[in-house]
Parts: structure tokens; C-alpha cells; sequence
């Protein structure tokens, strides 16, 4: 944010200017499925991300690609590392482990307010959250 406003400060402030024009006239992407990027999510920094954590994704069961799922993330914070790694980017094999079905992280608005960081997060497949955030509800058997 500090980065778009010295941008706008300084001589390439017609860029700015410009950004803002797009970000007026792109503000309900993120609620309405963002815009995912098959390239951005295959790079291969993805695998140094999960090698770095390390992450892994293992699958248990088939999933019927014609209907809907929840996955709940915990522990979840500042930093989910798991959840961006398995569902934002292909370093882990999500769609060769559940082909057919399409991930969507949910983040808060904050992040969607920030200048060239929301192009960013849509690219992986984020989406706007637009409940209130849940925290801690646990399904006993």
C-alpha cells in the first residue's frame, strides 16, 4: 500500500492514477470468483514454497467433482502457508489428486483493498470472504 502511494507521489503518477481507474472498475471481482491464473499457479517458486514449509496434500478419499466442498484449515492465522500452497497454487498436485474440482481460498477484505496485492492473491484463486469469520467451530461426532 505504502509502495502505490509513492508511486502516485512521484513521476509516474499518471500509472497510478491509471491503477485506480482499474481497481474502481474491477472492485467486485473478488466477490464474484476472482480471477484465477492456470500460469501463475504452476510456477515452479510454488515448489520451493512447499519445500520450504514443507508441504504435502494426501488424499484419502474420491470426491465427486459435481458437487461442493468445505475444507476447514486450522490452524489457521497471519501465515497459512498450507492452505496457499495446497489450494492457491498446484505445487502440491490439487488438481491431479481431485480433478474437476476448483479451489478457492477465502481471505477477509482487507487483503482485497491492498494495490497490486489483490491481482496477486485472485491470480491464485482467492476470493472475497463475505460472511463474518468463523473461528474455532468444531463438529463432534
Amino acid at each position: 500500500l505504502a509502495g502505490f502511494v509513492l508511486l502516485a507521489l512521484s513521476d509516474w503518477w499518471l500509472l497510478a492514477l491509471l491503477y485506480a481507474g482499474w481497481l474502481w472498475l474491477d472492485w467486485d471481482t473478488p466477490t464474484s470468483g476472482g480471477r484465477r491464473s492456470g500460469w501463475i499457479r504452476s510456477w515452479m517458486v510454488w515448489e520451493y514454497f512447499r519445500d520450504y514449509f514443507p508441504l504435502r496434500l494426501i488424499k484419502t478419499v474420491d470426491l465427486d467433482p459435481k458437487k461442493n466442498y468445505i475444507f476447514g484449515f486450522h490452524p489457521h492465522g497471519v501465515l497459512v502457508a498450507g492452505a496457499f500452497g495446497n489450494f492457491c497454487t498446484e505445487a502440491t498436485g490439487f488438481s491431479r489428486l481431485f480433478p474437476g474440482l476448483t479451489p478457492h481460498l477465502l481471505m477477509l477484505p482487507f487483503w482485497f483493498r491492498v494495490p497490486l496485492f489483490r491481482d496477486y492473491i485472485m491470480s491464485g484463486g482467492t476470493r472475497l470472504s463475505v460472511c463474518p469469520p468463523v473461528c474455532h467451530v468444531h463438529v463432534l461426532p
